[in-house]
């Protein structure tokens, strides 16, 4: 029996990826607080991150130089992060800090998602939480590994 793309786990990654950009990017239009899905994921990985540049951002929200210059510049704009100019690791780095208005934006989020988390938490035990993301880890590292050895 042929498997059908739509019924691979492929397929729902990638289904499952595209929902939450769509719905979180509605969800944030609909907060009305300046910020989109985007910009807030910047702000959360800028506060948490010590000494975040904008080579650290761009790794972890998974955009290539252009697209985070782009968000970067617009969080600057909006005067929700500070950016110092300085060398980390031997190469420039641009240290990205939330202003006071960046923290406040992020918090405010933070506090509005709290209960949504809390609600998805009663659907899903944190023992399945932790495994799917163990097993999309590993996941990524076979696939990986098999196209890299076939190319």
């Amino acid at each position: 029996m042929k498997l059908k793309y739509e019924d691979s786990i492929f397929y729902h990654i990638n289904s499952c990826a595209r929902y939450f950009h769509v719905i979180f990017e509605q969800f944030f239009k609909e907060l009305n607080l300046g910020v989109n899905a985007m910009e807030h994921l910047a702000l959360s990985i800028i506060a948490e991150t010590k000494d975040c540049c904008q080579r650290d951002l761009a790794r972890v929200i998974l955009k290539d130089r252009a697209g985070t210059g782009k968000l970067v510049n617009s969080l600057k704009e909006k005067g929700l992060i500070e950016i110092k100019l300085t060398t980390k690791n031997n190469h420039p780095a641009k240290i990205l800090t939330l202003t006071g208005k960046g923290i406040e934006i992020n918090e405010k989020v933070r506090t509005i998602l709290l209960p949504l988390s809390q609600k998805m938490r009663k659907e899903l035990s944190e023992d399945t939480i932790n495994q799917t993301s163990e097993v999309l880890k590993h996941l990524k590292k076979i696939v990986g590994k098999i196209i890299k050895t076939n190319i």
